[in-house]
């Protein structure tokens, strides 16, 4: 298929201060083993190299799945892709398959008001259940429950909704055919000769292991950061990984606490004086349960909800330079819930429910059959996650795109399941956070164990999802040598970080504008 793309017509698409980027189109089969299902388009980008001599092309998929990786090159981690791998490669991403500008596109209404109308504010599209605390009250789990038989039709009515309406899309977004594309784009630009570069950040670490195992004779310098459990992802019913998905993730809301208590209220907009690691997390859990009992009681309608607090708490803990905006958001809601009058609430949007469902489709597509699990056993595993593996979080393990897939109906048409533990062709660089909110620690150590000689990890310290969360000057350098001159660390490293927690600029104006309009 690559002698389909023989001339790429590559056209400037930069943005803003971001210069260099082109874009293009490449076409590929939707069926890598049927020609006659047709054809998929993607869109691609490319950032040319900005010293010389160029070494190749590096191939990058940013995570998701779902997040396409043209506006990502087109942003400033694009440009840290390209310091980070020594300027000499073209940088080259694209929206995979079932993603943003490339086609198919998993769709499932024609209209924001049809998905709007159709989910009409069930828990599945918002930001998680409603419970207090770690569902230590009976009533949080009687309310839970009750919900079963609703979403278990919901969920069923979704899957025959998406495939009656886009009946030729859902079983053509697996990632073994993502990895198969790549290795096209490869050979249409460099040539099959050449070994192939790739750098995965979160599900990409899932492209990336696909990809050496698939292909364990064409691995050229690869990177895997932010690792997702490969066999969590293919070789289990999807919704089992929320047991390891969330295992790190009270780790890394405790360092949030006591990174803002050591900060104090002059860098930390919810510390006081004399704040401890323990009294920030008092803080923010009791804010979580005010939250829950506001809407109880007070305010039904609300659109701060205890599940919105927990899952932007979740989701600033993926990047500590950011946490001092993290304290602003949360100071702003613990305001509101107690004087509703002192924020314009008409500035809290709703978001509009999505038309099309990338998250949903590549994870169910990739995951093991669930044979015969139920929603009540879906259920089940939620509250055993809130009990067991994350207290602060397990009530966000709803928003899971794994636990619609008991329910979906369709698989991928090719599915690849291991071996995991290849020998490859160039050894690889497992990179992960010690304290990632995400994906834990140890299914970087999983990987790279069961890749032996072929693999050298990196442990980094500290928080953040994926090594650019912080800085550290050990892993830069040690990314650098492996892209310039293809050498790795003689044996496993710790690399620490070069990066202050709530610095000393305390709470900027930036910070501020940040959330101005509204949590």
């Amino acid at each position: 298929y690559a002698s389909r793309n023989d001339h790429i017509e590559w056209q400037n698409c930069s943005l803003d201060n971001y210069l260099g980027r082109e874009c293009a189109r490449f076409e590929v089969p939707l069926d890598w083993h049927n020609e006659a299902a047709g054809n998929a388009s993607l869109a691609i980008v490319r950032y040319p190299a900005i010293k010389s001599p160029k070494l190749g092309t590096l191939f990058m998929n940013p995570g998701g799945p779902g997040q396409g990786g043209v506006e990502v090159v087109q942003s400033p981690l694009g440009d840290s892709i390209m310091q980070a791998s020594g300027g000499q490669y073209d940088i080259l991403s694209w929206d995979p398959r079932g993603v943003g500008g490339s086609t198919p596109s998993p769709t499932c209404f024609g209209t924001v008001e049809e998905a709007n109308a159709f989910w009409n504010g069930t828990f599945l599209r918002r930001d998680g259940l409603e419970a207090r605390g770690n569902f230590t009250s009976q009533t949080d789990l009687d309310e839970f429950y009750k919900q079963v038989d609703e979403v278990d039709d919901l969920l069923t009515r979704f899957g025959k909704q998406c495939v009656a309406y886009n009946p030729n899309a859902f079983q053509y977004v697996g990632t073994a055919a993502v990895v198969r594309d790549m290795v096209a784009m490869h050979d249409a630009l460099e040539g099959s000769d050449k070994p192939i570069n790739f750098w995965g950040i979160s599900y990409g670490t899932i492209v990336g292991i696909y990809f050496v195992n698939m292909f364990p004779d064409r691995v050229g310098r690869v990177v895997i950061d932010g690792v997702v459990d490969p066999k969590y992802w293919a070789n289990r019913p999807a919704h089992e990984h929320m047991e390891v998905s969330f295992e790190s993730s009270d780790k890394a809301f405790d360092g949030f606490a006591a990174a803002c208590a050591k900060a104090g209220p002059s860098r930390c907009a919810i510390a006081e004086q004399n704040s401890t690691q323990a009294s920030i997390s008092q803080w923010t859990r009791d804010l979580i349960d005010a939250a829950y009992d506001y809407r109880r009681v007070t305010d039904p309608s609300t659109r701060l909800t205890s599940a919105a607090i927990r899952y932007t708490i979740f989701q600033g803990l993926f990047q500590p330079q950011e946490w001092s905006k993290l304290a602003v958001v949360l100071k702003k809601a613990s305001a509101l819930i107690r004087d509703p009058t002192s924020v314009n609430t008409t500035e809290i949007k709703i978001p509009d429910q999505a038309t099309a469902y990338a998250y949903e489709a590549i994870n169910c597509a990739d995951a093991q059959d669930a044979g015969n699990t139920t929603t009540k056993d879906v259920f089940d595993l939620v509250v055993k996650v809130t009990h067991h593996v994350s207290h602060m979080f397990g009530p966000t393990s709803t928003k899971l795109a794994g636990n619609y897939c008991h329910r979906w109906p369709v698989r991928a048409v090719e599915r690849y399941t291991g071996p995991w533990n290849k020998k490859l062709s160039n050894p690889i660089l497992v990179i992960n956070n010690e304290v990632d909110p995400a994906t834990p620690y140890i299914n970087a150590k999983h990987v790279a164990d069961a890749l032996g000689s072929s693999a050298i990890l990196i442990e980094q310290d500290d928080y953040g999802h994926g090594s650019m969360a912080m800085h550290s000057n050990c892993t830069f350098s040690a990314l650098e040598r492996y892209f310039l001159h293809n050498k790795l660390p003689q044996k496993d490293q710790f690399c620490g970080t070069n990066q202050e927690l709530f610095p000393e600029t305390g709470i900027t104006k930036s910070a501020r504008a940040w959330i101005s309009a509204g949590v």
